[in-house]
């Protein structure tokens, strides 16, 4: 697991449709009803977060789910949860915006032995410099867990990662998607121990815009071997989630990732042989 950042980019999630609308701060009209100073009036920028159909998974089974952005607005970060079950053996495979579909799509493989409902969700954005870059597809050898892909925005001051997701190869499940020293890093282990395995990969995907945002970390929930947490982050007062994930040690596996209303929550289970492994939730913040 990277250590702790201090600029660093997730809660029960209802099997029920949520839309929550925080307006932008929009340029003031003269008194006279003419554009103001600032230049033309346009609309307000919005923030909301859509749910989408939830997946009843069977035992064994791979399932992807999606959350889909309304008309006009773009995804900027999102996951998935399951159900309030905290000893759920669902691991996240992927979850990142899917700019074709105008959606946030997540795989997730239940490993439990007994049926388990997986929920998306997705931040959605009017944003029109919303963005999207992919990095390096990142080579992992079976039973490999530590060869992070990274994502980037140009490096430049005119686009900032506000998000980013994970995309991986088979039987191969997130342990990282976060931001850091301003890339988006996804890292994955391979459970494929057969030395005679075919490679898999781990793929990293930043959000990006012209607005800066503002990342806050939790701190950092250390795990006993075999044990299940949950940690979550606040964005400040006034300050909305646009994007998010969890930092865990490569043998620490996210269960689930996903936005509150106020900021992020992640789930993760050691699956490792160390109890100094450890989790921590990271979120982006837009400034209403």
């Amino acid at each position: 697991m990277g250590s702790v950042r201090t600029t660093a980019l997730t809660a029960v999630l209802f099997a029920v449709t949520l839309s929550v609308t925080l307006p932008i701060a929009v340029p003031s009209a003269r008194a006279d009803g003419g554009p103001s100073s600032a230049g033309p009036r346009v609309a307000p920028r919005t923030v909301t977060q859509q749910v989408g159909h939830p997946a009843i998974m069977s035992p064994g089974r791979l399932y992807t789910v999606a959350a889909y952005c309304p008309q006009g607005t773009k995804p900027t970060g999102g996951g998935a949860t399951v159900e309030d079950d905290p000893v759920s053996a669902v691991f996240i495979k992927d979850s990142y915006p899917d700019a074709a579909g105008n959606r946030w799509l997540v795989r997730a493989f239940n490993d439990s032995g007994k049926q388990q409902t997986l929920h998306p969700r997705v931040v959605c954005s009017t944003d029109p410099t919303i963005g999207y870059e992919v990095g390096q597809d990142k080579p992992l050898q079976p039973g490999e867990a530590a060869n992070p892909s990274r994502a980037n925005c140009g490096f430049g001051r005119t686009r900032f990662v506000v998000g980013g997701g994970i995309q991986a190869g088979d039987r191969t499940y997130a342990s990282e998607t976060s931001v850091g020293n301003g890339e988006w890093e996804a890292q994955a282990k391979y459970t494929n121990f057969d030395p005679d395995a075919p490679l898999s990969f781990v793929r990293a995907t930043a959000v990006c815009s012209a607005t800066e945002a503002t990342f806050r970390a939790s701190s950092t929930v250390r795990l006993a071997v075999g044990a299940v947490a949950t940690v979550h982050v606040e964005c400040p007062a006034g300050l909305v989630p646009i994007g998010g994930g969890g930092d865990a040690s490569p043998d620490v596996l996210l269960n689930s990732s996903a936005p509150t209303t106020t900021g992020w929550t992640v789930r993760a289970t050691n699956k490792g042989f160390s109890d100094r492994d450890g989790v921590f939730a990271t979120v982006a913040c837009a400034a209403p």
